[in-house]
């Protein structure tokens, strides 16, 4: 039975912005709010098909008629983006400062009153033009997955019909995060649990498990950044993605992302690394591979107001699609192109559904040979005939029935693409029977089997080939 396509989410986090930002306490006004029709319909140019109201643009409660949220609503619809995500400021204080919500004692006694309650908070945007869905906490502690959950819960029932977006924690996150605090020393089910019998895998394998146990969520989010200081390749990026798409595999649900526009470096100062051109090759594809269905972006608009102490400017320029200023970056423009180069080849990637992923190394090499592989939460040799001349590839695996979908990715070391000029990896595989299809950058390609039955790809830092193989 093959899978229903439905629309692929594309957004960003840190919309245009009021044009005011924050340094070292002190208020400035860029002379212009980019909060309008013409600064969102740049975005929808972009490629992206949702707008959030998040940060100074939530909303709380204040009189609806000229709010900071219901700019958001007017000026994107006239710039042509249809679905707007809110985030409401009073749900999240509830999950902040409340382990639960429901109960003798707790801020409402029956789901009848928190359900009246998040009715009341939501009449004066749920009806509006555009209005899509809720955006709650954003990467909530283990403690709070009680009061997530009840709120979750009730949100269904007010709104069965909106989206919900909930952002978890990465593997990378404390620890002190991902499992029961000290003064509760029980899980979500009430069950006491002995977290130092526990792997770190384990203990974020159980904290995503219990989250969508609890808020009964038909997605899983998360944000893992693979691209860390001095130009490093996380090692937790490769597990934390298998074991989310394998629990969204066997649990039906949908597997959603948040990608990373910048990363930092230190040159005697915090400074940072806008994400290059190989770099989001490197992100999409890989999520693309393992079978995600939502893509956003952190970040959009440079933040106004988040920066180290030690750095007088923090993470404002440098650090997103668009400068504090407005003023377009590179990252726009490459961004854009790989978005509607992923738009082509999801008509054929919505069929398939995520099986498998295996690591390829160079000859005399293994996955423990490489920082950014060490780690993997499944470790299975490839089920197909494959050899890399350098470095490291990643082939993931999905299927529609007897048909199967490939991907093969070159996620060689960062660090040489951008300051050696790496030469292109040559993969060579030998593929399964069937009709053959080739895609690459989204387009539909001709490849020939040489007089071994092999298929030899040559792939720059980042980049894939898609293979269908029809039965």
């Amino acid at each position: 039975m093959k899978k229903q396509k439905k629309e692929t989410l594309f957004y960003c986090y840190n919309c245009p912005t009021s044009g005011y930002f924050t340094v070292n306490g002190y208020k400035y006004f860029y002379g212009e709010d980019f909060r309008t029709a013409e600064r969102y319909q740049e975005y929808v140019d972009c490629g992206f098909n949702m707008v959030q109201a998040r940060g100074e643009n939530s909303y709380s409660g204040e009189e609806w008629e000229g709010s900071n949220c219901q700019r958001v609503f007017r000026e994107a619809l006239k710039g042509g983006c249809k679905k707007i995500l809110v985030t409401d400021g009073r749900f999240d204080h509830w999950i902040r400062d409340e382990r639960n919500l429901v109960g003798k004692g707790r801020l409402f006694a029956t789901e009848a009153e928190l359900d009246k309650a998040v009715a009341e908070c939501v009449a004066p945007y749920c009806t509006q033009e555009g209005f899509y869905g809720i955006q709650l906490f954003d990467e909530p502690m283990y403690d709070q997955f009680p009061a997530y959950g009840q709120l979750v819960r009730s949100l269904k029932r007010v709104l069965p019909n909106a989206y919900v977006q909930c952002n978890l924690l990465p593997m990378t996150a404390p620890e002190r995060l991902l499992i029961p605090h000290e003064q509760w020393q029980e899980d979500v089910a009430g069950d006491k649990v002995a977290t130092e019998q526990l792997s770190r895998v384990e203990i974020y394998e159980k904290y995503v498990g219990d989250f969508q146990k609890l808020t009964e969520m038909d997605s899983l989010h998360f944000d893992e950044y693979p691209f860390r200081r001095e130009y490093i390749i996380s090692g937790n990026t490769l597990p934390n993605y298998q074991l989310v798409a394998r629990m969204c595999q066997k649990r039906g649900l949908d597997f959603r992302v948040v990608l990373q526009s910048f990363a930092h470096i230190w040159n005697g100062n915090h400074q940072n690394r806008r994400m290059t051109e190989s770099d989001m090759y490197w992100q999409t594809n890989l999520a693309m591979g393992f079978g995600v269905r939502e893509y956003s972006f952190y970040t959009y608009f440079a933040k106004p107001d988040f920066q180290y102490k030690d750095s007088a400017m923090g993470e404002m320029d440098g650090a997103a699609f668009i400068n504090l200023d407005g003023s377009r970056t590179k990252l726009y423009e490459y961004t854009k192109r790989i978005i509607a180069e992923m738009k082509k080849l999801l008509d054929v990637s919505w069929k398939y559904e995520y099986q498998s992923s295996h690591i390829v190394t160079e000859a005399g090499k293994t996955c423990q040979d490489f920082d950014w592989t060490k780690y993997l939460y499944e470790d299975e040799k490839c089920p197909l005939e494959t050899v890399v001349d350098k470095g490291v590839a990643l082939v993931t695996r999905q299927t529609n029935g007897d048909d199967e979908l490939y991907m093969f990715e070159n996620i060689g070391n960062v660090r040489d693409e951008l300051f050696d000029g790496a030469p292109p990896m040559q993969f060579t595989v030998k593929l399964p029977a069937g009709e053959k299809k080739f895609y690459f950058r989204g387009e539909e390609i001709t490849a020939a089997a040489n007089e071994n039955g092999e298929y030899v790809f040559s792939l720059k830092v980042g980049d894939a080939i898609f293979v269908e193989i029809i039965k």
